[in-house]
């Protein structure tokens, strides 16, 4: 029940103002420390566990207050850890004929440079990061959920909001947010390559072909964006990094429209198995602290 009020929450009323969001206050920790450490591997990992023991002893103390003062402030934890709204959202904006507003709203959630880019090249950059960020914003909240509750949830959105702030392979931050970013990966590296289950529901022999061929220019974020490259019939490119079906044209304004109606019910796919998933767990375990962690690893096992 948590997860599907979660799910409501996130959308209906999308993210929550700053000053309510978890994920604003783990930016707070996480620049503090930023700003008062020594750039170094040593302080990058110190500052990831002061971060995390913070958060996972304020979830400690919340699961002893009432039951169902702790439930609500649990829930407020688990939305704020989606984005599933605020990115379709982002890109939807993306979805536009008129180049500078695309040029700027594309600006608005990539790293590259696009004051260059072609209309198609903007294109493929926004459904690249609506592919790439299903992962971080979706699926892997959901897993970590299912394995470890919110303690699962929110640990894995404090590594990932570090690996977006100072996971950055430059001067700066090359050994302060080294392990942030590993963490990042080692956490999204089973989701990564769990999205293939999601997008081929849709056309098995196309997303197939571009998962198993493109799927490992990079540890991760190439998973499920050939998905979505093979899925679209479409070439996804980023000048030096990656080139995904190169046999095919970029993407237009139309297969953007058509990657955002696949997001929608790629993420109702997957807020649904995860609640049958934890409806099964809770029919078949009386959910004592052993079995909670045994029996998802079984149910992922067997698939």
């Amino acid at each position: 029940m948590a997860l599907i009020i979660s799910f409501f929450i996130d959308l209906i009323f999308g993210e929550p103002y700053l000053i309510f969001h978890p994920v604003y206050y783990m930016g707070k920790f996480i620049s503090f420390f930023d700003k008062k450490f020594k750039h170094s591997i040593f302080f990058g990992f110190l500052s990831f566990i002061l971060i995390e023991a913070f958060f996972m002893g304020l979830l400690f103390l919340i699961s002893k207050l009432n039951m169902i003062f702790s439930i609500i402030i649990y829930i407020f934890f688990i939305s704020s850890s989606f984005a599933i709204s605020s990115l379709y959202t982002h890109v939807k904006k993306c979805d536009t004929d008129d180049l500078s507003k695309l040029r700027y709203n594309v600006s608005m959630i990539v790293s590259r440079d696009t004051s260059k880019l072609s209309k198609k090249e903007l294109y493929s950059a926004a459904v690249e990061t609506l592919a790439e960020n299903y992962v971080d914003s979706v699926l892997s909240p959901i897993f970590y959920y299912f394995l470890f509750g919110v303690y699962g949830i929110v640990f894995f959105r404090i590594a990932n909001t570090m690996d977006a702030m100072i996971g950055y392979r430059n001067e700066k931050y090359e050994k302060y947010g080294k392990f942030a970013a590993r963490t990042d990966d080692v956490l999204n590296f089973i989701p990564a390559r769990l999205s293939y289950l999601f997008f081929v529901l849709f056309s098995p022999i196309k997303v197939s072909k571009s998962f198993f061929k493109f799927g490992k220019i990079k540890i991760n974020g190439t998973k499920s964006m050939s998905c979505m490259a093979g899925l679209l019939k479409v070439n996804l490119k980023k000048e030096g990094v990656y080139n995904i079906n190169p046999e095919y044209d970029l993407p237009d304004q139309k297969s953007l429209k058509k990657s955002l109606m696949y997001y929608i019910f790629i993420c109702i796919i997957t807020i649904l198995i995860g609640v049958i998933l934890l409806w099964l767990m809770k029919s078949f375990y009386m959910l004592n602290m052993e079995e909670m962690f045994l029996f998802p690893g079984l149910i992922f096992l067997y698939l």
